[in-house]
């Protein structure tokens, strides 16, 4: 993400937390641009944060939500958050609760795909994104289908923060799913689908695959548009 590395080129950041850190993704980011930056990544999924920790065996990680943190006031110069929104119960806490661990004039870096004014591949992405979570929603677990680049905007807005920056982010690429890619993520579909046997959702999201399948062959599958957001905790 050049914009990041152009944005903060000349700013001093020795402390950082990534919030809903999974795996690690977004750490490749903060490593790059603020090389000798400690960071602490937190998720309350504890697998995520096995696979996390054995990828960046010099980031400290810790398990928590990102609606309660457990760091006092002012504790970091930086909070990120990276695909992981649309994961949360409580939104708007979450928002407060990054300023309230945040120096005041340190910064927040919101990044959250959206899915409005997508292409055909990238409706083929939040088709499978969105099966997905609406399995976890059956299963009672939180997770929400994407925001629009608007509404992701005034969260940021609506909680305090001062949006300094942000732009939109695509990777591209990845837009023609070979065959074996096409059937893993059938496959995994179909797995998903296995744990709600029984619920009247079944037969439904059952033909979503089908549909899935469809489309991808047509139109590809590309990932969906990123906004991503630098604000100023004041």
């Amino acid at each position: 993400m050049e914009q990041l590395n152009s944005f903060f080129k000349n700013n001093s950041v020795q402390n950082i937390l990534d919030i809903g850190t999974g795996t690690g993704n977004f750490l490749v980011n903060l490593k790059n641009i603020f090389p000798n930056a400690k960071i602490i990544g937190v998720d309350p999924n504890s697998e995520s944060l096995k696979e996390a920790t054995e990828k960046f065996p010099d980031v400290k990680f810790q398990k928590m939500g990102a609606e309660n943190i457990k760091f006092s006031d002012n504790s970091f110069d930086l909070a990120s958050i990276s695909m992981a929104l649309h994961h949360l119960s409580d939104v708007g806490g979450a928002m407060k609760e990054m300023q309230r661990v945040t120096k005041s004039g340190g910064w927040i870096i919101v990044s959250e795909l959206f899915g409005d004014n997508l292409n055909s591949a990238q409706e083929v992405h939040k088709m499978y994104h969105h099966f997905g979570s609406q399995i976890d929603r059956i299963l009672g677990i939180n997770h929400n289908e994407s925001f629009k680049k608007e509404e992701i905007l005034k969260i940021v807005k609506d909680s305090g923060i001062n949006i300094k920056f942000h732009f939109e982010f695509n990777k591209g690429m990845d837009s023609i799913l070979n065959p074996e890619e096409l059937e893993e993520r059938v496959e995994k579909m179909k797995v998903r689908l296995e744990t709600i046997i029984g619920f009247s959702e079944y037969e439904l999201l059952k033909l979503q695959i089908e549909k899935f399948q469809i489309n991808a062959k047509k139109f590809g599958f590309q990932s969906a548009t990123r906004v991503v957001i630098i604000g100023i905790v004041e």
